[in-house]
């Protein structure tokens, strides 16, 4: 085979076999996020899936029981939003992994995880990334109606 064949056969293959990350309604995505801050002084988690939105709220030094502590079901409609307002491919490439909370700061945190994948990425409080904003929105949306 010719040097020439071969690298435009490797090219074809290559375009085909890289497939952009796309988010359907029926996916098994998990998108978890919350903060922590130093001194004990509060952190939250919220959970949200296909079928429920499951959120906490705690001040660590006072107990371990949460402040707030409540679910609900997530519809369709939301869901579908929700994964609108999620472009995987640019999460993944994200690198964020702050540590405020070593010196008793804030860091806030989101994770996306489905059967294929699973990233993290931990940055200050109330930060706004360009690329995740649609989805550090919904959050900041959900949290302050969680939070009622």
């Amino acid at each position: 085979m010719k040097p020439v064949s071969f690298l435009i056969l490797t090219a074809i293959f290559v375009f085909l076999s890289c497939k952009k990350s796309e988010l359907t309604p029926n996916n098994d995505l998990i998108i978890k996020a919350g903060f922590v801050c130093g001194w004990g002084s509060g952190e939250d988690s919220m959970e949200i899936s296909q079928t429920m939105i499951k959120y906490a709220y705690y001040i660590p030094a006072k107990s371990f029981t949460p402040i707030i502590n409540k679910t609900r079901p997530i519809p369709d409609s939301e869901w579908t939003e929700i994964l609108n307002d999620v472009n995987l491919d640019d999460f993944i490439k994200l690198n964020y992994q702050s540590c405020n909370i070593c010196v008793d700061g804030c860091d806030e945190w989101i994770s996306i995880q489905d059967d294929k994948i699973s990233h993290k990425i931990t940055f200050g409080k109330g930060s706004k990334i360009d690329t995740i904003s649609r989805l550090q929105n919904k959050i900041a949306e959900l949290r302050t109606e969680f939070n009622k």
